[in-house]
């Protein structure tokens, strides 16, 4: 029998940490994963790379920076997959997710043994294109009837058929787990749920998905698009704030099914006898935002709302009491520190380092610009943080923000001007990280 534990790496899609009970959410929502948390590390500071799923998994993945190399939506060498390095190392492989994201289109199925991208067709009929620039009119011209006639389909419709849900995903899961009972290798399993997402695009065969979709497509939509029309963008504030409770209490609701179906996977876990000697991670690739800054759902923004990722690891050693760690750590270092616990050497294109063997000043992100100029370098984004300070730089826009995160945790005041030492320090910093971090084969205008 092998000595080395089984892996499940579980990441969910647009999971927002300040929205989990272990981190002092008080509405019940995740119930499971609080009990998981009690038998583990907790990460109370962990934040993702990038403010979406193509900048964040390339650092959940192969520990590199989302615009390294040929950049955020292209895996390939010299960038290795950590599914990749436990292959090589004896592992049996497998992931299960439904993300087109995350598909073999942009690289992500090299080292798995058994890779299901488990996806429903999405057809761009005409009916659905003209249902979506109804909605967006009807946002403008009557925005109460707009919000009620969505909120009035998700209530008769239910969250139901959205995406490929938790229970699917689980189910061909734990069927893969099952079928290795005589197998005499330790398995490594990434499981990707996709249930709380609010996608930018939300019809599928031509339907609204769900209420929390809708709204997050249209109102970001018109925010991003129209953010210098100071007139509009405050009508539409004002309209998507009466419903703004309304869509946090979906979300909420989306987290407690998707807990749920996490809850049945443990117990699944326990009744095999695989969680007590299995290394268990639950991560995010990134949260969501609720007008915080201006806008919901994510796109490029490098706020923490966005960036903020829960992150708990349940090793060998941790089951008997969780440990917190309270310092900073950033997803670039989560494939180390996997390979670490379950004793594989770590590829040599990887950036990060274990979580257990260091603890940087800085944590770093990168974005684009905007969606529209994400293929070229001269509109980056790129963003660091330390216990204390935040910085942001958005080579595209030519604009810089710096904000105290100890006086100021929302990013609310830009104190650029006004602390002229800081920003000299926090400048280099970044300076120094964009020279060694230098994409080499990207568009450069």
């Amino acid at each position: 029998m092998s000595n080395k534990p089984n892996l499940i790496l579980i990441t969910i899609d647009a999971l927002r940490v300040d929205h989990l009970g272990f981190m002092g959410y008080d509405k019940g929502v995740s119930p499971n994963i609080d009990s998981l948390a009690k038998e583990s590390i907790v990460f109370k500071n962990a934040f993702s790379v990038g403010p979406n799923t193509s900048y964040s998994f390339p650092s959940i993945l192969t520990s590199t920076y989302p615009l390294d190399y040929q950049g955020p939506e292209e895996i390939k060498e010299p960038r290795a997959l950590i599914s990749e390095v436990f292959q090589k190392q004896g592992f049996i492989t497998a992931a299960f997710h439904s993300n087109p994201y995350l598909s073999n289109y942009f690289g992500y199925d090299k080292g798995w043994d058994v890779f299901k991208d488990i996806n429903f067709s999405i057809k761009s009929s005409v009916s659905g294109r003209f249902k979506k620039r109804f909605n967006k009119l009807l946002i403008f011209a009557f925005p109460k009837i707009f919000f009620w006639i969505a909120y009035l389909k998700y209530r008769i419709n239910g969250p139901k058929n959205t995406r490929v849900r938790a229970s699917l995903i689980n189910q061909v899961a734990k069927d893969f787990i099952l079928s290795l009972k005589k197998e005499n290798k330790p398995f490594f399993v990434w499981i990707h749920y996709l249930d709380i997402h609010t996608p930018p695009s939300c019809y599928s065969e031509g339907k609204v998905c769900s209420y929390s979709e809708l709204i997050g497509d249209c109102v970001s939509s018109a925010i991003r698009t129209n953010g210098n029309k100071g007139a509009l963008k405050r009508f539409i504030r004002k309209n998507f704030k009466k419903y703004l409770s309304k869509t946090i209490s979906l979300y909420d609701e989306e987290i407690k099914h998707l807990d749920k179906e996490i809850g049945s996977l443990l117990s699944f876990l326990k009744e095999q006898n695989i969680y007590q000697n299995s290394i268990l991670c639950v991560t995010a690739d990134h949260g969501d935002e609720f007008l915080e800054h201006g806008g919901v759902g994510h796109d490029t923004q490098l706020y923490n709302e966005v960036l903020a990722v829960p992150l708990l690891i349940k090793s060998e050693e941790s089951v008997s009491a969780s440990k917190v760690i309270e310092y900073k750590v950033s997803l670039i270092d989560l494939a180390p520190t996997l390979c670490d616990l379950a004793r594989v050497g770590k590829d040599s294109a990887f950036k990060g380092k274990s979580l257990f063997n260091k603890r940087e000043d800085l944590i770093f992100h990168q974005s684009a610009s905007s969606k529209k100029e994400s293929h070229h370098l001269n509109q980056r984004k790129v963003a660091c943080q330390s216990s204390n300070w935040k910085y942001i730089l958005d080579h595209g826009a030519k604009k810089e923000e710096l904000y105290n995160l100890l006086s100021d945790p929302g990013e609310k005041d830009n104190i650029i001007k006004s602390n002229p030492e800081i920003l000299f320090e926090i400048r280099k910093k970044v300076e120094e990280f964009e020279k060694i971090n230098k994409p080499v084969l990207w568009k450069n205008n």
